[in-house]
């Protein structure tokens, strides 16, 4: 495998996503497309010392076999990289937004049912080995994003001490964002996680307050193993998004999310106050970020239009 950074730009770029990783960021996706720049400033422009538009723009000539999208992600990446320098040396050129047209197609979330979810984990049971942990494993992840809208990697990288079965009570420790928040369980979801617990010692697992709470038989769950499973199960289902897509796994959270402003405009209450509450149970920085979540379906519309036509009769 090629080192990476070794050109002009390098040291900078290693500084950048040290800084970054210091503050818990994982920013998992920059490293190749950062190296990918730097390479061509490597061939193109060997001195470099500031970053000109000439320059950024030349890369992305170099890029146009890639989707639109993934495109506008490397502007978006190496801008960030931009802003880094320009804060040390202010001649840095910072790529505008508009340096290439966005998307035209975005991706929509699906928003699954709680049939779909009966139909997921039914195959989720039915998982091989048999007589092995894996079923039990996979059906509870999925359930437990489904009733809590947690990201993956946070239920993939809980410990044991970080579920508190006595009081029902999960600890999410600094992910996105840098935030850790406690997110607080039903009583039929803390029984359920009890009985994966259960299960999980009678296969001999470790019992240490460390250890991964989700398991396999290689020990922690990884995050490319359960995608996989998850898109054999909804392919086999043959659940498509509204756009004819295959959903993904991060769409519990939209699902979550939308439930939940659901549930609350049957309750009569106003979801306005209520929306800082759901960004700190997902959370997010700010509502800015939680309201990217919310999709209102048709009931939500009707139940909307009919208090603003009550409302609009009272005054």
């Amino acid at each position: 495998m090629k080192k990476q950074f070794t050109g002009p730009m390098g040291q900078m770029m290693k500084r950048y996503l040290e800084l970054h990783r210091s503050f818990g960021l994982a920013l998992r996706s920059v490293d190749g497309v950062l190296n990918a720049f730097d390479q061509y400033l490597a061939v193109y422009f060997p001195k470099v010392k500031q970053i000109t538009r000439k320059m950024v723009v030349g890369y992305l000539e170099t890029t146009h076999h890639l989707h639109p999208t993934t495109r506008w992600n490397h502007v978006t990446l190496i801008r960030q990289f931009c802003r880094f320098l320009f804060h040390l040396n202010p001649k840095t050129y910072i790529p505008e937004k508009n340096l290439l047209p966005p998307p035209k197609v975005e991706r929509r979330p699906h928003i699954y049912s709680e049939t779909e979810l009966q139909r997921i984990l039914r195959l989720t049971r039915q998982l091989g080995p048999p007589q092995s942990l894996r079923p039990h494993t996979v059906t509870t992840i999925f359930s437990l994003l489904w009733v809590t809208g947690m990201r993956i990697s946070e239920v993939l990288n809980l410990n044991l001490e970080d579920v508190d079965l006595d009081t029902g009570v999960i600890y999410i420790r600094q992910t996105k964002f840098l935030k850790s928040r406690l997110v607080p369980l039903s009583s039929s979801s803390t029984m359920a996680l009890r009985q994966y617990r259960n299960q999980r010692a009678r296969y001999g697992y470790s019992r240490h307050s460390m250890a991964p709470f989700f398991v396999n038989q290689r020990g922690k769950c990884g995050l490319r193993g359960i995608q996989h499973v998850f898109c054999d199960i909804v392919q086999q289902l043959e659940i498509k998004t509204s756009q004819g897509r295959r959903p993904r796994i991060h769409d519990f959270r939209h699902s979550f999310a939308t439930c939940w402003l659901n549930e609350i405009y049957k309750s009569g209450k106003d979801p306005t106050a209520y929306l800082p509450i759901l960004a700190t149970y997902l959370g997010h920085a700010n509502v800015s970020h939680t309201q990217v979540y919310l999709h209102p379906s048709l009931e939500l519309l009707q139940t909307a239009g009919r208090k603003f036509a009550t409302h609009a009769h009272q005054t």
